[in-house]
């Protein structure tokens, strides 16, 4: 590998530059520039995250108001049940107090009990199918809670190499990505982690371990340069050093 590389940790890695100031003015005037960017990146952050909140709210509301319809509907069904218990019970006795009728009697009685049996059919339904919805409900919430609460560990435990811009963290979807500069973790061409590079895989080891039903993915990547010949002879390409380094810390 020649020049920087990327080792994108769970989705994507991005390197991280700097600058260097020429005079006094100068690095004034670069420090105000940086200072607007980073509050147009933290308005972006929170104007995103706001959409992200909005869309999760309207979707719990969707599912409370589908939660609803379906105890409405149970409760409808109930209703109609105990009429239809009441029915029977009724014609049963007509039953056995008028024998002359029983044949007609009879036939409502098989008529009435199998609309009974399909109703408790239908209200069986309907309970499955409530008891399913707040079932995905619970865990659709657990996974709303659990994504934000790993990303504020995760901020948490990373809080001094965000601010140097050596690692970030941010939310894709449903992923917590952690983006973390290849600089700190890697000399050129090497799959070495470095001193430095060990110390932030550790604090992020231990906010990942408090989470171990998590599916998490490491990918590796490098430069579009050419693989040197020097490092031709251990890496033919950019593909096998990218997947050296994405095992190593895996590893």
């Amino acid at each position: 590998m020649r020049g920087r590389g990327l080792l994108p940790l769970l989705a994507s890695l991005l390197l991280l530059g700097g600058c260097v100031s020429l005079d006094e003015f100068e690095r004034k005037t670069s420090e105000a520039a940086s200072l607007r960017r980073q509050l147009d990146d933290a308005q972006a952050r929170i104007g995103s995250l706001a959409h992200d909140a909005q869309n999760l709210r309207q979707q719990l509301e969707q599912k409370r108001v589908e939660n609803e319809e379906l105890t409405q509907s149970l409760s409808m069904a109930r209703r109609y049940s105990q009429q239809t218990e009441s029915r029977v019970a009724d014609l049963r006795a007509q039953v056995s107090t008028q024998k002359q009728e029983s044949e007609t009697t009879g036939e409502k009685l098989v008529r009435i009990q199998k609309e009974f049996e399909d109703n408790l059919q239908k209200t069986r339904q309907l309970e499955a199918s409530l008891n399913d919805t707040r079932a995905r409900l619970a865990r659709f919430e657990d996974r709303v809670r659990l994504q934000a609460q790993l990303e504020k560990d995760l901020e948490a435990q990373l809080a001094a190499e965000a601010k140097a811009k050596s690692v970030e963290v941010k939310r894709e979807g449903e992923v917590v990505v952690i983006t973390v500069a290849s600089g700190i973790l890697f000399a050129p061409g090497s799959v070495a982690i470095k001193s430095q590079g060990n110390k932030v895989l550790a604090k992020i080891a231990a906010a990942l371990r408090r989470y171990p039903n998590r599916e998490v993915q490491v990918r590796g990547n490098t430069d579009n340069q050419r693989i040197s010949e020097r490092l031709a002879e251990r890496w033919e390409t950019n593909w096998e050093l990218s997947a050296g380094r994405a095992t190593r810390v895996l590893r």
